[in-house]
């Protein structure tokens, strides 16, 4: 059953109090109870609202909670500011894989201020073709929760609701999220209950957060297998494309420190993404295919062991 409810599928049985009945694309009523020489008309409404409470459950689909950066810029050595925001490739990859799942999206930002997508993200050499990145574009122009996004806090009330956590990465979230008391609360939540956690190409970063208070006790992820943006490729990006250093860099570094197993491709600027348990990680723009099939395998083994 498909959950839409279709009065005129039901069997009418022998002496029933009422009947349903269709006449054409004109009907204005859905049934018929008969009482003596008495008909009462039920108008449809009525009976679609009925419907729509009974199988609410049903159609309810389930959604990935996806944490995003409000920052516009970044600070580079210490005194200039770097245009900069969400990675639109890294944001709509996994999110295209999963809509062919059936999934809906809820997106959440520090204080809930819409995000900015990153400029160098919209650059062509970051996207399988053309008519992917449109695709891309219109989707947040056109999606009311990126448009409207969740403040963290209001998404941690809400974290039942939420069958995964997706944070794309950007450069925008090395100024905000790695910064932001409800970041860790949300990796914590999460994994207790090991539903799915995908941190793309920056954002394995904010798995530092973690350790920032010395009383929460060891390390969570100790031990798991990881992937961020190499060293080589900071670099590369601090010297050629935004001419100029973070803060926080040598995000592989700062992993392994934590106790992590770091991997990467052996060139940079190669696809390279890795699961571990419900932690899913990856490495640059190019590593979406290959991130995405991880996390949407994650996400779907979550959804049949939990009877979704």
């Amino acid at each position: 059953m498909d959950g839409s409810f279709r009065p005129n599928q039901f069997p009418i049985k022998k002496g029933f109090p009422f009947s349903f009945f269709k006449i054409g694309n004109q009907s204005k009523f859905s049934f018929l109870l008969r009482k003596g020489f008495t008909f009462i008309f039920v108008p449809s409404f009525l009976l679609m609202s009925v419907s729509n409470t009974v199988f609410a459950k049903e159609r309810k689909r389930p959604t990935i909670l996806v944490v995003m950066s409000a920052a516009d810029t970044v600070l580079l050595d210490g005194n200039k500011n770097h245009p900069t925001g969400v990675f639109l490739g890294e944001l709509y990859e996994p999110i295209l894989k999963l809509k062919k799942e059936g999934l809906d999206f809820v997106f959440a930002t520090p204080g809930g201020k819409i995000a900015t997508i990153d400029p160098e993200s919209l650059k062509d050499k970051y996207w399988e073709s053309i008519e992917v990145k449109k695709e891309a574009l219109e989707f947040i122009s056109n999606s009311a929760s990126f448009q409207n996004p969740l403040p963290l806090e209001q998404a941690i009330i809400e974290h039942q609701n939420y069958v995964g956590l997706l944070i794309p990465g950007g450069q925008g979230l090395m100024t905000d999220l790695l910064y932001d008391g409800n970041v860790p609360k949300l990796l914590r939540i999460f994994h207790q209950n090991q539903r799915p956690i995908g941190l793309v190409c920056h954002a394995p970063a904010l798995l530092t957060t973690l350790n920032q208070n010395s009383n929460v006790g060891e390390f969570i992820f100790k031990g798991y297998k990881v992937n961020s943006v190499t060293k080589i490729e900071e670099w590369f990006i601090e010297t050629f494309v935004m001419k100029g250093s973070p803060k926080v860099r040598k995000i592989s570094t700062l992993l392994e420190q934590l106790g992590m197993e770091y991997e990467s491709s052996f060139l940079p600027g190669r696809s390279y993404a890795i699961r571990d348990r419900n932690l899913v990680t990856s490495q640059n723009p190019f590593s979406g295919f290959e991130f995405s099939e991880l996390y949407r395998n994650t996400i779907l083994e979550y959804l049949k062991k939990n009877s979704f």
